[in-house]
């Protein structure tokens, strides 16, 4: 029987994942509210995206993902979807509304696999799916998916 940390509820050994998937979402926050709607929404140069549009790939990236990670933990050998990301901005209105309204869905995408993680057992971490062509195990998607989210954040910071 694995020990249970009491703050995360997740099992301790990988309470560590769950930790830092709340630690990034917390940083995203922060990061975001440090600059005005005007300031989200402002072009870079060409190659580069706006913190807003940049916000509006995390908004995706955290559903896709969140979806495959509840998958990996209760199918066998999921494959991650595909999805038209430019569609999925615009079809969801992550453009057009405020960056703090994106945020706060942002936020319960995270929370919602946060609570998925946090009953997770230790033996489903070790839990396989496919992503592009790849098998990666439900750990490494998780430690992953904090990475994206961080690196993201950290353009938003720099960029605006």
């Amino acid at each position: 029987m694995s020990r249970i940390d009491f703050v995360t509820g997740a099992p301790e050994k990988y309470a560590h994942l769950v930790d830092d998937l709340i630690q990034v979402r917390t940083e995203l926050r922060a990061g975001v509210n440090s600059f005005s709607e005007a300031e989200m929404r402002l072009a870079r140069s060409d190659d580069i995206w706006s913190a807003k549009r940049t916000l509006a790939h995390i908004g995706v990236y955290v559903h896709l993902n969140g979806v495959f990670i509840h998958r990996m933990a209760t199918m066998t050998d999921p494959q991650r979807l595909r999805v038209d990301e430019d569609q999925e901005i615009q079809s969801r209105g992550f453009m057009s509304g405020s960056s703090l309204e994106l945020l706060d869905y942002i936020d319960q995408e995270i929370q919602e696999t946060v609570e998925l993680l946090a009953h997770t057992p230790d033996a489903a971490w070790g839990r396989r799916g496919i992503v592009d062509g790849n098998s990666h195990s439900l750990r490494q998607r998780v430690a992953s998916h904090a990475d994206h989210i961080r690196e993201h954040t950290t353009q938003i910071i720099a960029g605006s």
